[in-house]
């Protein structure tokens, strides 16, 4: 089964995802939304904090592209190590339909040809195969995420924060609403653990007990 574990960027997706692969061992694998050496990302994402001009639609193309080559390839591992659909876990450390979140702020100031672009592009890549049958969503607040942020220290991130602070502060009030209207349009069940005032323990906790929960009710 794949699992997404979504939010915001600083809110735990990662420490999270490592626990959880941990916790379950060799009944489960963990897709990463990036790997760290992975150069063309780091660019790419480099470019799009820069903001070099006429290159978010490039960016959140390339995006999809990536996570569902990423996806292919991670379930093509799952199948041949013999894993059992039925109870094994692929957790996804965010989902494709997330990247519909940050396109509708990337694109924001784009032509409404543009956005119908993406639209049709997104509609046509994205499948049902693709998403998660089950998501949890890590909720933070935004002073929590710029806490979160630097504790992290990604280097392009904190370079650049004072350039990008009014695209973090768009990313943080649409975020939660817009992961909801794309988990109804795909019918992904989820649920929202509230991160704040908890422990990286405690959220750990919590998603396991979900996780449980969700496999029960299957």
């Amino acid at each position: 089964m794949l699992i997404g574990i979504s939010g915001m960027i600083g809110s735990g997706k990662s420490v999270l995802s490592e626990k959880l692969i941990k916790h379950y061992k060799k009944n489960a694998l963990l897709l990463n939304e990036f790997e760290e050496e992975d150069e063309v990302f780091n660019t790419m994402l480099k470019w799009l904090y820069d903001r070099k001009p006429n290159f978010d639609i490039t960016f959140q193309t390339y995006a999809i592209e990536h996570h569902l080559g990423m996806v292919e390839q991670i379930k093509n591992d799952f199948k041949n190590k013999a894993m059992n659909p039925a109870k094994d876990i692929i957790f996804l450390d965010r989902f494709i339909a997330e990247h519909y979140v940050f396109a509708t702020v990337n694109l924001s100031h784009s032509s409404q040809k543009i956005k119908d672009a993406y639209e049709a592009l997104f509609a046509k890549m994205v499948t049902k195969e693709d998403i998660p049958e089950f998501a949890i969503f890590l909720d933070v607040s935004p002073t929590e995420f710029k806490k979160r942020l630097f504790a992290r220290g990604r280097k392009v991130e904190i370079d650049s924060f004072d350039q990008n602070k009014d695209y973090f502060d768009h990313l943080l009030r649409i975020y939660k609403d817009t992961f909801e209207k794309v988990a109804n349009r795909y019918q992904i069940k989820f649920e929202i653990i509230d991160t704040n005032d908890l422990t990286e323990q405690q959220v750990f906790e919590k998603a396991v007990e979900l996780i449980e929960k969700h496999k029960k009710e299957k």
